[in-house]
């Protein structure tokens, strides 16, 4: 019999493939290894040969009759964690068979913890429901659970906790701090293969942790700069550097300035005694130095406060600005932040210019148009103190401390002053100090824990 060309290239064609020899191929896509529950998508493909038949066994017989498949592919889901040996049986129609293997590990993942606290902040004594019912073990969320939470500790970070089992995960805690300071609880779990994972939430119990006098009665202006506090007394025009731990003077000096009336005032502001030159105001530490407000000549002076003010290098720049009076001073993303005694406004300054940025209203602040002092006797309540914290800024207006976004001036949260005059500000990192000038008697200085 005589074939025409395409017979005689099927029959070429087919005596190549029956050439191949019978090899079971498996591609496993998109990985060998991974966190329970773990998918994987097998295929044989590239297996050769005259296959007539596939067998897949995932080597997961908790997954029932989801175990083996004779599809040319298959997905398949590991719910636990192990080693997993996955096989793939080939036939041909004449019986020859071939056999191929791959390992699947499937790692333990630690358990997602939740842990949320009602109110995390208020005044001390402060009582704080705790919320875990979200915390889950990942290996446990498939159809048919493997994994499971067997234990849980919840540290209060005030050095008691509670533990408790898997099973108490959806009943709240409930706790209370009764001292004033800044708490971080933590919820640590441990699940049935092992792994552990934590979280954290902050809980912050308001109020005064410690306070200690003042190195003089009229303290007006502070600021932190890493280590030390700095701060101005407007009755002895010395600025002192105070050991945050105890209070104690470890330096002063005395503050810059010239005895002129601020440009736009008729009159000093209430309670304001103008003395000798430099009588400071607000202070503040940013770019390696410190800023502190005159209240004489209305200037803010930039200042190397390490060498002594005779010294052609302790004053090393000054800013004034005819449109506001500074008065409380603070330095955060680069720009001095500068409360008005004309208007009560809070200023973002260039701190190489002088030039304003923008303003913002400080609360609690009398209408713009009112003077320090006016005709009617009305006296402006402009803010007595100012403090970056974290790209926020804490003001200090009447016996409140405001804490404000600076972009809309809009109010965050605020806390009762801790004294009876409140005026500078400062945060370090961690708490707000806020310098009170107590009345007749001697100024003080708090340490406080806020939110």
């Amino acid at each position: 019999m005589l074939l025409g060309v395409a017979g005689v290239g099927l029959l070429l064609l087919t005596s190549c493939v029956q050439l191949l020899p019978l090899d079971a191929i498996i591609t496993a896509t998109p990985t060998l290894t991974g966190y329970a529950p773990l998918t994987v998508t097998f295929d044989s493909g590239a297996s050769t040969g005259l296959i007539a038949s596939r067998t897949w066994n995932f080597g997961d017989p908790a997954s029932g009759t989801e175990n083996l498949s004779a599809l040319p592919w298959a997905e398949h889901t590991f719910g636990d964690d192990g080693i997993y040996t996955v096989t793939l049986h080939v036939g041909t129609a004449e019986g020859e068979t071939d056999v191929a293997t791959v390992q699947i590990v499937v790692l333990n993942p630690p358990p997602i913890v939740s842990l949320h606290a009602t109110p995390f902040h208020g005044p001390a004594p402060l009582t704080v429901t705790f919320d875990l019912s979200n915390t889950v073990d990942p290996a446990g969320i498939i159809p048919a659970p493997t994994g499971s939470i067997v234990s849980f500790v919840l540290d209060f970070g005030d050095g008691t906790h509670y533990a408790g089992t898997g099973a108490d995960l959806g009943t709240p805690i409930v706790h209370s701090y009764l001292n004033p300071e800044i708490r971080t609880a933590t919820l640590t779990v441990l699940d049935n293969d092992g792994a552990s994972a934590s979280a954290s939430v902050p809980v912050v119990a308001e109020g005064v942790i410690e306070s200690f006098a003042a190195p003089g009665y009229d303290p007006a202006g502070l600021a932190y700069d890493g280590s030390f506090l700095w701060l101005s007394d407007w009755k002895t025009c010395l600025i002192y550097r105070v050991r945050p731990l105890d209070g104690y003077v470890v330096a002063s000096f005395e503050a810059p300035g010239m005895p002129v009336t601020p440009l736009s005032m008729d009159a000093s502001p209430a309670g304001i005694i103008l003395g000798d030159p430099g009588t400071p105001g607000g202070l503040a530490w940013g770019a390696g130095a410190l800023w502190v407000a005159c209240l004489s000549d209305g200037k803010i002076y930039k200042v190397n406060p390490f060498v002594p003010t005779s010294d052609p290098n302790h004053v090393l720049a000054e800013l004034e600005n005819g449109a506001f009076d500074p008065f409380a001073l603070t330095f955060g993303g680069g720009y001095l932040w500068v409360s008005d005694l004309g208007t009560g406004l809070i200023h973002q300054v260039d701190p190489y210019t002088g030039v304003v940025v923008s303003s913002i209203d400080a609360p609690g602040v009398a209408p713009h148009s009112v003077r320090a002092v006016d005709a009617q006797g009305i006296v402006l309540v402009a803010p007595m103190g100012l403090a970056w914290d974290n790209g926020y800024l804490w003001v200090a207006t009447g016996s409140t401390l405001f804490k404000l976004n600076p972009v809309t001036g809009a109010v965050v949260t605020s806390v009762a002053a801790p004294g009876t005059s409140p005026f500078g500000l400062a945060y370090d990192g961690r708490y707000l100090w806020n310098a009170d000038q107590n009345g007749s008697l001697k100024g003080r200085l708090y340490r406080m824990a806020v939110p």
